[in-house]
């Protein structure tokens, strides 16, 4: 069932031809009404939050100067590849210029099978979160300066995108799990290593500080071109 702002196109049946023999697979996907933002599944699949969270997520770039009109394709999936020790809920892959998500129902048998540990308990609003993180590195990735090698600043903007959009109800539950956590105080303090070691700290650690900021949209503009200062 389709409940929150978007448009579900019709199922279209997609023709794979292997020697002698021909299959079909149906695939789904959403159109978002108010973003410019498709889902699509290779099965059919609850896309739950993801239209209203991907809206939120677009307004909230926006508000920090990071606006795109392109249409973003991101494909609920049920594996991502990683090189990481990380279990990946998203990904954007730059070169292929394609998002993937793991679909809600494999998110949920992982967290079974204990293979992921969001620091709080998975829910509609915590996926959805995920694909809000990835939008954001979509739009980033075009403001990023050309000089720029390590990806801290592109990872600074998704988290603080993520924690953003969810509910204060939901927010406040994760911060509250990291309450030791301090923010950070600059960006020299920012470090590719934490985050590859602790990626669900590295975020906290950003949004505090962004939280913090008396011009929120000054800072990423100086982050996107590696400035220094704040």
């Amino acid at each position: 069932m389709l409940l929150f702002g978007g448009r579900l196109l019709a199922i279209t049946m997609i023709f794979v031809l292997f020697p002698g023999a021909a299959v079909y697979v149906d695939a789904a996907a959403l159109s978002c009404e108010k973003s410019p933002v498709i889902f699509s599944c290779d099965n059919d699949s609850d896309f739950k939050c993801l239209c209203s969270t991907a809206n939120a997520a677009l307004d909230f770039l926006s508000s920090i100067g990071l606006v795109t009109r392109d249409c973003i394709s991101v494909r609920l999936v049920e594996h991502i590849s990683s090189n990481s020790d990380h279990t990946l809920i998203g990904q954007y892959d730059p070169v292929l210029r394609e998002v993937r998500l793991l679909t809600y129902a494999k998110v949920i048998e992982l967290v079974d099978l204990n293979k992921l540990m969001p620091g709080i308990a998975m829910s509609d609003e915590l996926w959805c979160s995920y694909a809000a993180h990835e939008l954001a590195h979509v739009i980033s990735c075009k403001y990023l300066s050309s000089h720029i090698k390590a990806h801290t600043a592109g990872e600074y903007i998704s988290a603080v995108t993520q924690l953003s959009v969810l509910s204060p109800r939901v927010r406040k539950e994760i911060l509250n799990r990291y309450a030791d956590i301090e923010a950070y105080h600059s960006r020299s303090e920012m470090s590719e290593l934490y985050f590859l070691m602790d990626p669900n700290k590295f975020a906290v650690k950003c949004y505090k500080h962004f939280i913090t900021l008396d011009n929120p949209k000054g800072f990423i503009d100086m982050l996107v071109r590696e400035g220094n200062g704040y």
